[in-house]
């Protein structure tokens, strides 16, 4: 608990700081945005940091957060509402006509060598598909949607997320789109990958997620 109230401290200390208003009326909603109903758009702005494929089961990483802010009283509630879960129910074949030109790509590469991870990566990549149309339909004229995620590789085959998320935003409408890259410096946490692919800390081991991409898209 000293190390929680220390960093609200630090946040607040750095809040104050900022030339806000402290009148500005402020509204935190919690839950599953892709389940919103949209009459109107609403939002200036969405920014977020979506999950990495192959990387981690994000309810389960999370799992400790999401139990002692009480948002629910068993973490596995969240795993099917999980962007790319693999405790989502598909039907893949079907699915796959769904995916657009990169995810076949990738997801034809990945069945000939590993099936059952190429099942995970179209569940991924259509429920990425599924959020850039919800924020597109979310977005007013003019606003923006801004995405920082990075690529990923799966036993030497490269999972390129910001080539495919591009192109999902394209298609979901958005007339602008703006891709910068930046140099991760410092990753204190999964450097490294080691040689059956699980992460390490060992420097000699090979290095991963050295970098990450910010993509803005402009409705």
């Amino acid at each position: 608990m000293g190390s929680f109230e220390k960093q609200c401290k630090f946040m607040m200390s750095a809040n104050s700081e900022g030339n806000v208003k402290n009148n500005i009326p402020t509204n935190i909603v919690t839950g599953n945005f892709l389940n919103k109903k949209i009459t109107i758009p609403e939002v200036d702005m969405i920014i977020t940091s979506p999950p990495y494929v192959t990387s981690y089961e994000y309810a389960d990483l999370h799992q400790l957060s999401t139990l002692w802010l009480g948002y629910a009283s068993d973490y596995r509630e969240f795993r099917e509402g999980s962007i790319g879960s693999l405790y989502h129910v598909y039907d893949f074949n079907e699915e796959l006509k769904g995916l657009n030109t990169t995810e076949q790509i990738i997801v034809a590469e990945l069945i000939d060598k590993y099936k059952s991870k190429a099942n995970a990566v179209a569940k991924y990549f259509l429920d990425m598909q599924a959020a850039t149309n919800k924020c597109y339909k979310m977005i007013i004229p003019g606003g923006l949607a801004l995405f920082v995620i990075g690529n990923t590789e799966y036993k030497d085959v490269i999972i390129n997320n910001v080539k495919h998320l591009a192109e999902s935003l394209q298609n979901s409408g958005f007339r602008k789109l703006y891709v910068t890259k930046r140099r991760i410096r410092q990753k204190i946490l999964t450097p490294y990958r080691n040689s059956v692919g699980r992460f390490s800390r060992d420097s000699n081991s090979r290095k991963v997620y050295s970098e990450e991409f910010i993509l803005i898209g402009i409705k």
